[in-house]
């Protein structure tokens, strides 16, 4: 048992050591600034998206669903202009501006693109304007897979109401239904970040080795939207330092600690990776010839 906690010890301590090495608190303030000018003209392609698809409620649903995992400060500074922006975007899909706000938004994936490289050790090789692409690609595919969950938000009640009536549950009973919702937002979540893990880098590593850190950033994650809320509401004091500007401070730390938690999920791999590499290294013999046809 010591020799494990031991041994996780180390691992922690050398993903801390290569955060440090390879610039990522600083990155991750710049995937925070950039996440924070992307989610808008995101969700000016998804209500576009919505409109052509004439899913427009089901686009809503989502997006309150999203909220939902957010602390309630966050929540609360996003969601008015969330709404505004969805309410007041026509169903035109094929619109310059459109054109612009997915470019815009591509920016924030290019960002995580950018962290994953650095902290897997990948040197870009495709040219800039594949990877444009695929960042482009990604938004379409992302708004695409959300209408497609708002359908799951907007059947929930219906399919909970059916279970009801085939198995009746008492008052102590429903929240049974609020847990099965949490527990289906933290599997699309984890599902995302093993899909940015996976094809967003210039080089594709295999899933068993990107689990350990999909799955850490994902528990640091939930865990840090709790203790961000309990934060703000006991000690934080954005509104007196910075006025009416407290709720977007606010949001922007809350998208840095997330880049910094999307950024440690990477190095974590990453050195596990480097561990994996020594240790077969060491279990190989130095005077090891190949096998023919190997």
């Amino acid at each position: 048992m010591n020799i494990r906690l031991l041994s996780l010890g180390r691992l922690l301590i050398n993903t801390g050591r290569a955060m440090i090495n390879s610039l990522s608190f600083e990155l991750a303030g710049y995937i925070a600034y950039t996440g924070l000018l992307a989610i808008f003209p995101f969700l000016i392609f998804l209500a576009a998206l919505a409109g052509f698809l004439g899913t427009s409620a089901g686009g809503l649903a989502s997006v309150q669903s999203m909220l939902d995992l957010l602390p309630q400060d966050v929540a609360q500074t996003l969601s008015p202009v969330i709404h505004e922006v969805i309410d007041t975007r026509d169903g035109g899909l094929l619109t310059l501006g459109l054109l612009g706000a997915l470019w815009v938004a591509s920016n924030g994936i290019d960002a995580l693109r950018i962290a994953l490289n650095a902290a897997y050790d990948i040197e870009e090789a495709r040219p800039w304007w594949l990877i444009k692409l695929g960042s482009i690609g990604a938004i379409i595919v992302g708004g695409v897979v959300f209408l497609l969950l708002s359908v799951l938000v907007i059947l929930g009640p219906v399919i909970w109401k059916g279970l009801l009536w085939l198995f009746p549950l008492g008052e102590g009973d429903i929240w049974a239904f609020s847990t099965v919702r949490y527990l289906l937002a933290t599997l699309v979540l984890m599902t995302a970040l093993l899909a940015l893990h996976r094809w967003l880098p210039g080089a594709c590593l295999r899933v068993r080795n990107l689990l350990p850190g999909v799955i850490a950033t994902t528990i640091l994650w939930l865990s840090a939207a709790s203790l961000f809320s309990i934060y703000v509401a006991k000690l934080g004091s954005y509104s007196a330092t910075y006025g009416s500007l407290g709720g977007v401070i606010v949001t922007l730390v809350f998208f840095y600690v997330s880049a910094v938690l999307f950024i440690f999920g990477a190095e974590l791999n990453s050195a596990l990776l480097r561990r994996e590499k020594r240790q077969a290294d060491k279990t190989t013999p130095a005077d090891a010839k190949p096998l023919a046809g190997s």
